[in-house]
């Protein structure tokens, strides 16, 4: 019974650290591309709130900080993902962030 517990928990909250670290690696990659563009802060924001929610992450502009200071560019966010389990049902925070540097 043990086992099985561990299981159906595994089930449903691997999915969700899964999909973080893809949203993570999304983020890397659009900081070390932003870095090198003219886009506005809140155009850069915006492409990340679209990425989140390509991955089903409820981002609203608001959870999303861009930030540019000379050739540098960090890229925030904070979000929160309900887990429904049927003995205790847990919120589960995430805040992906990056910072990258031009050459």
């Amino acid at each position: 019974m043990i086992v099985g517990s561990a299981v159906y928990v595994g089930s449903k909250v691997a999915p969700v650290y899964y999909t973080y670290y893809q949203f993570q690696s999304d983020l890397e990659q659009a900081a070390m591309v932003e870095s090198y563009t003219t886009r506005s802060e809140a155009d850069i924001q915006q492409s990340v709130a679209t990425r989140g929610r390509d991955y089903g992450i409820p981002l609203r502009l608001e959870q999303i900080r861009v930030r540019r200071a000379g050739n540098e560019i960090s890229i925030s966010a904070e979000y929160t993902i309900h887990v429904d389990l049927p003995i205790h049902p847990i919120d589960l925070k995430f805040a992906p962030s990056t910072k990258n540097k031009r050459i």
